[in-house]
């Protein structure tokens, strides 16, 4: 058995494109072409390089070819940070970077590496922000890992499947297996550092997954981990449910003979976070259309079955979605290079359709592949009135989520560190290859005491959306509110109502 992990190590192993670049004008390309020739390395992803223009302008392109639109004109010593994309195209090498706040496709001849800290010239990217960007950008390169996220193979439904994991916790990992067919019997993995194997198996105990728990204390398997599977039948136990939160205490008690507030909101749900119970319900089950509450989902799957601290190369273009159908953007360039938690707090905050777009692409490979997980996510966590058709929630006909579903949704959530850190910010600054200030559409974050998250959203189908999480004495509640104008005043009297008659 340890023999089978070793060979799907060796066989497993990546690698990564060959950095190349381009030149323009018929001079160039002899000269290029002789450089390939010659096996000129091209420049490091992450370096910083100084435009070498004869005195003239580097041309920074929208694609990877000499008829592609000039985005930019770079001067003679300029800086640009060398991002990890290449094409070879119209004879020419050519190759991605990040330059007076552009990204692009640019001519490796008129580039050299900076042999340190080199002063833009004049009309260049200059001042503080673009030395930051220019770190940001070269650190997020840096950071890019070594092992894509998710299984990194696809798996038979039954048997014995060998996978290299990209890195979550145990929920992700079931939810990436049920997503392709198989449920999870046994897992026999490789210890971090080497050694025998430990196993964890299902259906058993506690204490015999023990060695396993302290093996992976915290339930987070480091990318990289081969893992044996064992795949059983369509109905065989799942490795694990979703967990909920803790529920030891019971639901709170409703006191007094005060009615909910009315509100202008279609359907309502109100959920107590400790037990879990709905506290009140106004056609909290009908399935609608939920806009940018799918995304609570979308950053689950980001926070459990990513390392947040990876770069991530994008090929999405927010500026020409907001253009091209008024979407919520980020604001991401093709080309642009972020960690992962910069695409969460883009997805999260300024409801960006483009970060949802990246997220899915990176942890997935796919939209249709994420959305598979997303809709294994709600389902294994028993939720039957959701049905998601895209990562962010511009939806289809079919694409439908009720109050209540999305309320557990935002509960279950709130239960990881870096979901909460990230829906409480009312700010956030990028560190990637540019400095984007991302603000939260959640404005009870600041109208309301205790409101720590979680998400917005609006459609012309949908209307305004919100799921809005609150603490009070110590005790958190849910409130979920679908096609509703006035959702932050309805979420403001539905807060003071429950609080106010309810003991816990």
């Amino acid at each position: 058995m340890a023999s089978l992990i070793s060979l799907l190590m060796g066989f497993m192993g990546l690698s990564f494109p060959i950095l190349t670049t381009f030149a323009e004008g018929p001079d160039i390309v002899r000269e290029q072409s002789a450089l390939i020739a010659a096996g000129r390395d091209p420049l490091p992803a992450g370096s910083i390089a100084v435009v070498r223009a004869d005195g003239d302008c580097l041309r920074v392109r929208s694609e990877a070819n000499l008829t592609s639109t000039p985005l930019a004109c770079v001067p003679t010593g300029s800086t640009a940070t060398i991002l990890p994309a290449t094409r070879d195209a119209d004879g020419y090498r050519w190759q991605l970077v990040s330059a007076s706040g552009f990204t692009g496709w640019v001519a490796d001849v008129y580039l050299a590496l900076s042999s340190g800290t080199t002063s833009p010239s004049s009309g260049g990217a200059s001042g503080p922000s673009a030395v930051s960007s220019s770190a940001g950008a070269a650190a997020c390169v840096n950071s890019i890992a070594s092992v894509k996220p998710g299984l990194n193979t696809s798996l038979s439904p039954v048997g014995l499947n060998l996978v290299l994991w990209g890195g979550g916790t145990m929920n992700a990992l079931a939810t990436a297996t049920e997503a392709q067919g198989c449920r999870i019997t046994a897992i026999y993995a490789n210890r971090p550092g080497g050694g025998s194997l430990v196993s964890y198996l299902v259906g058993v105990p506690d204490f015999v997954n023990a060695e396993w728990q302290s093996v992976f204390a915290g339930g987070r398997i480091p990318a990289g981990t081969a893992l044996m599977l064992i795949c059983g039948a369509t109905g065989t136990q799942a490795v694990v449910s979703v967990p909920t939160p803790a529920s030891a205490v019971p639901a709170p008690r409703k006191i007094g003979l005060k009615p909910a507030p009315l509100v202008s909101a279609a359907a309502i749900a109100i959920i107590d976070g400790d037990s879990g119970a709905l506290l009140y319900d106004k056609n909290a089950t009908t399935p609608r259309p939920p806009a940018s509450l799918t995304k609570i989902a979308t950053a689950i799957l980001a926070v459990e079955g990513t390392e947040l601290s990876s770069g991530v190369t994008v090929d999405v273009d927010g500026p020409r979605m907001a253009a091209r159908d008024g979407s919520s953007v980020m604001g991401l360039r093709p080309g642009d290079c972020y960690s992962m938690a910069d695409l969460l707090y883009g997805l999260m905050l300024p409801s960006g359709n483009d970060a949802a777009i990246a997220i899915a692409k990176y942890e997935a490979g796919s939209e249709a592949a994420f959305v598979k997980q997303m809709n294994t996510l709600v389902r294994r966590m028993g939720l039957t009135g959701t049905m998601f058709t895209d990562p962010h929630g511009l939806g289809s006909p079919q694409h439908r989520s009720t109050a209540y579903d999305l309320a557990m949704m935002a509960r279950y959530g709130m239960t990881l560190p870096q979901f909460r850190e990230v829906v409480g910010a009312p700010l956030r600054t990028t560190s990637g290859s540019r400095s984007i200030p991302l603000y939260n559409t959640n404005a009870l974050l600041r109208r309301y005491p205790g409101v720590d998250g979680v998400k917005t959203g609006f459609t012309e189908e949908a209307g305004r959306t919100i799921v809005v999480s609150a603490v009070r004495n110590g005790h958190r509640v849910f409130v979920a509110l679908l096609n509703d104008q006035n959702r932050d005043d309805s979420a403001v009297s539905l807060l003071d109502w429950v609080f106010q008659n309810h003991q816990w």
